[in-house]
C-alpha cells in the first residue's frame, strides 16, 4: 500500500466518522426522550438499533423520578401558613394618624 492509498483510507474513515456523528445528531433531535449516552455505534444500523434501548432507559428514569416526586409530596406536603396572608402594607407610606390609630387598636386586643 502506498502513501496515497493510506491517506485516501484515512480521509474515508474521517468522512464516515463525521457522517455517523451527523446521523447521531439527527437521531438525538428526533428522539429527545432517550438517553443520549446510549446512542452509540460504529454504523448507521447500530445507531438506529440503539434508539429503543435508550428510550426505554429514559422512560425508566422518568418513571422513577415521578414516583420519587409523588412520595416526597406525600411525606412532606408543602407548608402553607395558617390563615393565609395579610395584605402587605408599607408602614412608611401610612400617614402618622393612621400609624397611631393602628397602634392603639393593637393595644386594645
Amino acid at each position: 500500500m502506498n502513501e496515497n492509498e493510506h491517506e485516501h483510507e484515512v480521509e474515508v474513515v474521517l468522512a464516515e466518522g463525521a457522517e455517523l456523528e451527523a446521523v447521531r445528531r439527527v437521531v438525538l433531535a428526533a428522539y429527545p426522550d432517550c438517553v443520549p449516552e446510549l446512542i452509540q455505534g460504529a454504523t448507521v444500523q447500530e445507531l438506529l438499533d440503539a434508539i429503543e434501548p435508550a428510550r426505554a432507559a429514559y422512560a425508566r428514569v422518568a418513571e422513577t423520578m415521578a414516583e420519587r416526586s409523588e412520595v416526597a409530596m406525600a411525606v412532606n406536603p408543602p407548608v402553607v401558613p395558617a390563615g393565609g396572608t395579610g395584605v402587605a402594607i408599607d408602614p412608611g407610606a401610612l400617614p402618622a394618624a393612621e400609624k397611631v390609630r393602628r397602634g392603639l387598636a393593637g393595644q386594645r386586643r
